[in-house]
């Protein structure tokens, strides 16, 4: 009998930055910023320099629908939960 198990990472990153957002998801996904934008364009299109995206990365301007847009490339989803009051 072979079973599947999943494990479910829940961390609050409400208080991080895009680089250690984007540090987290492509350690995770095991892939390099080079890699990740090749992967970009030939999925969207869209030809992003890497000099730019790493200045987007640091003065924390990466747009919701690029962080979107990455992580379902490397297989994650969003998920938002509300707080217990």
């Amino acid at each position: 009998m072979l079973c599947q198990y999943h494990i479910i990472l829940i961390m609050d990153i409400t208080s991080w930055n895009n680089d250690e957002i984007m540090r987290l998801v492509m350690a995770k996904g095991h892939i390099t910023q080079k890699t990740l934008l090749q992967d970009l364009k030939n999925k969207t299109g869209q030809d992003i320099p890497q000099s730019t995206f790493s200045c987007k990365i640091r003065r924390n301007a990466l747009k919701l629908s690029e962080f979107q847009e990455i992580c379902s490339l490397l297989g994650y989803t969003i998920t938002i939960h509300q707080n217990q009051k």
